[in-house]
């Protein structure tokens, strides 16, 4: 009997170190630098330059900005947190007729490549 009473007194002892290191431990938000690139095109997959895009985390905070070059790409190299949610906007300035466009990526992963397709005006 008194076996089992120690095992108990494990077990016990076990589940208050799992939730303490649950609510106490380590932090897990690491910067990851990411790098990868998006392709803007049309509805011919030709590229679409100066378009300003935009990339934010889930709390609205910009993380990036850039406007694609003649070949219609934006290279994003950027300290991400880990499992963020990364909102893109994508908005065409002088000279591009074309419509703006939202979009989530919500897993992306480094060296990715994301080709986006504008519709015109």
């Amino acid at each position: 009997m008194k076996w089992i009473h120690n095992l108990l007194k494990c077990f016990s002892f076990s589940a208050v170190l799992f939730t303490f290191q649950a609510c106490y431990g380590d932090m897990q938000d690491d910067i990851y630098d990411c790098e990868f690139s998006v392709r803007v095109v049309d509805g011919d997959g030709n590229g679409i330059p100066n378009v300003e895009v935009t990339m934010t985390d889930q709390d609205d905070r910009r993380l990036f900005l850039d406007t694609t070059t003649t070949a219609g790409m934006a290279y994003v190299k950027r300290g991400i947190m880990l499992g963020s949610c990364l909102k893109m906007h994508f908005k065409p300035l002088d000279g591009a007729d074309f419509q703006a466009k939202d979009t989530t990526v919500t897993d992306w992963s480094h060296n990715d490549h994301y080709t986006i397709t504008l519709q015109p005006k």
